[in-house]
């Protein structure tokens, strides 16, 4: 206990000394915005100079314009040229000039400039539709963060509408590695909770956090390949049993067959602490350790409007035993295929329609003796707004989806799907982010076949200063479990501030409020959490 409380105060020591420090830089930093780099030029995805500025001021839209092309979308990575010409020559070898020769820097047109049409609004934009459209709808462009391997599930292992939604004044810049780009990202703080166990019977305590994390970007003209490393460490007080020891490993590529067809793949590998309020979780004594290996591919082919995507995965999940018992029965082997096919009306507009099947295989029966062993579907319909927008990206969608268990002892569980992963940006320093996710659940409770569970939330960001951003939202969570009478909700809200010092130095603080109710007897609570912390980044 007294190592954890000197840990403590070197972490509250460290803090105050980097917000004086902090403070410190706003000047500096204020100068920085003033100065010459307050204008940068956007940079293109294969210019070899992208990381040679040590500190790199974002734009005030959009970095996705490279001398006046747009770069390529994440599915059209191939350039017309041969991609190991870096000079822009042609196939044939012919330097891509005029035959004329380049224009000279600077050249003026003299002549004379066409006179509006009498009668006409002279503050009227008179650019044809195909010059306007790369300014309403600018392109991925150069984001070195998150245009490699998105849009295997657009639902879920897509970042970019929360990117959109998440806006920052710096852009972290990397350090490069070869042809790699190396983001390494350190968080270090300290939280206060009212209910460290998440029961009624509420108990306080304190803890330290440090959080970590690595990742190693190609920055290539073709193909893509990620590399992730994470790790979550939290030192509490008095209950040593809600320590964290989190980590994982994450690889993404993608391979580009041509410009209008390629194959994404994603393999992880995770190891977490189980919540308290989890389906089925332990609620007393240990928390379960769950470890899961993932995999995921995906085909894409476009056919100029209509694009197809084929991806299947699998799953395995892993549960360690809570006080001397086993969870063996909660251990969970899950495939799915799926096929979505989408008609694109323009690159901020398509609709979709998806079909997927998973197959559920269950190591042991629980304590009743019926096993979990199951088969689903999974129907949706949505809009697609893409993931290039500068004010509006993501999807939402609606769907049916049923569970049928093996077991004809149990009743198939069917629910209402709501499916949301969507960002607005309605001005330059507010944004909103709606998430949304619906599913089917095995559990492990008498005679029951699943839990349907709907989770929807909101969080909206507002720069209140340039370098000062406040963010509140809140989350909503329903379970139903089938053929029983439970059910439960969990509301949990939050807000919270960042100061960004520097490029390389954000100041953090966070609370939030969760209040959960369960028609069980005594089950429900509250509880109330306090963050706050620095992160360093590169």
């Amino acid at each position: 206990m007294a190592m954890v409380w000197r840990l403590g105060l070197v972490l509250f020591g460290f803090a105050l000394a980097t917000l004086v420090a902090a403070l410190s830089h706003v000047s500096s930093a204020n100068a920085q915005e003033r100065g010459p780099s307050a204008q940068r030029a956007p940079v293109s995805a294969t210019d070899s100079n992208a990381y040679d500025s040590p500190k790199r001021l974002r734009g005030s839209v959009d970095d996705s314009f490279s001398d006046g092309e747009p770069a390529p979308e994440p599915g059209d990575s191939l350039y017309d040229h041969d991609p190991g010409d870096e000079s822009g020559a042609s196939a044939e070898g012919e330097p891509a000039v005029p035959a004329d020769g380049p224009e000279p820097d600077g050249a003026i047109d003299l002549a004379e400039p066409q006179a509006p049409e009498d009668g006409a609004d002279p503050t009227r934009d008179t650019r044809p539709p195909e010059d306007l459209d790369p300014f309403t709808n600018p392109p991925a462009g150069y984001d070195p963060l998150l245009f490699q391997v998105e849009d295997i599930d657009p639902a879920t292992t897509d970042r970019r509408p929360a990117r959109l939604a998440r806006f920052e004044p710096y852009d972290p810049i990397g350090i490069r590695v070869g042809s790699f780009v190396f983001f390494p990202e350190v968080e270090i703080g300290g939280l206060w909770t009212d209910n460290v166990l998440s029961s009624p019977d509420a108990r306080s305590d304190i803890a330290a956090e440090i959080k970590s994390t690595a990742r190693l970007v190609s920055n290539w003209s073709v193909h893509a390949l990620e590399l992730k490393g994470t790790n979550l460490s939290s030192f509490y007080d008095d209950f040593p049993s809600e320590d964290d020891r989190a980590w994982g490993v994450e690889a993404r590529g993608r391979i580009d067959i041509s410009k209008r067809t390629n194959l994404q793949a994603i393999a992880g590998h995770y190891v977490s602490q189980e919540d308290r309020s989890a389906i089925d979780a332990s609620q007393v004594g240990d928390r379960a350790e769950v470890t899961v290996d993932r995999a995921e591919l995906a085909f894409n082919h476009r056919f100029n409007r209509l694009s197809l995507q084929l991806r299947g995965s699998v799953s395995d999940a892993a549960y360690s035993e809570t006080n001397g018992a086993s969870n063996a029965d909660r251990d969970t082997l899950e495939t799915t295929q799926a096929a979505r096919v989408a008609w694109e009306f323009k690159p901020t507009l398509a609709v979709f329609v998806e079909e997927e099947l998973n197959q559920r295989d269950k190591r042991a029966p629980p304590a009743d003796g019926i096993p979990r062993d199951s088969e689903g579907t999974r129907t949706r319909v949505g809009l697609d707004f893409g993931s290039t927008g500068a004010v509006l990206r993501g999807t939402i969608s609606v769907g049916y989806g049923e569970q049928t268990p093996d077991d004809s002892r149990l009743s198939s569980v069917d629910a209402f799907l709501f499916d949301a992963n969507l960002a607005w940006r309605p001005t330059e320093i507010t944004s909103f982010l709606l998430t949304a996710q619906s599913d089917i659940y095995e559990t492990v409770t008498f005679d029951s076949g699943g839990v349907v569970a709907h989770t929807v939330g909101l969080e909206a960001r507002h720069a209140l200063r340039r370098f000062l951003i406040a963010s509140a939202g809140v989350v909503y969570t329903h379970y139903t479990y089938d053929s029983t009478p439970f059910e439960e909700d969990q509301w949990l809200s939050f807000a919270g501030l960042e100061y960004y010092a520097s490029p390389e130095l954000v100041l953090f603080t966070r609370y939030q409020h969760l209040d959960f109710a369960s028609n069980d007897a005594d089950g429900d609570y509250t509880s109330d959490e306090i963050r706050a912390g620095v992160r360093i980044r590169r």
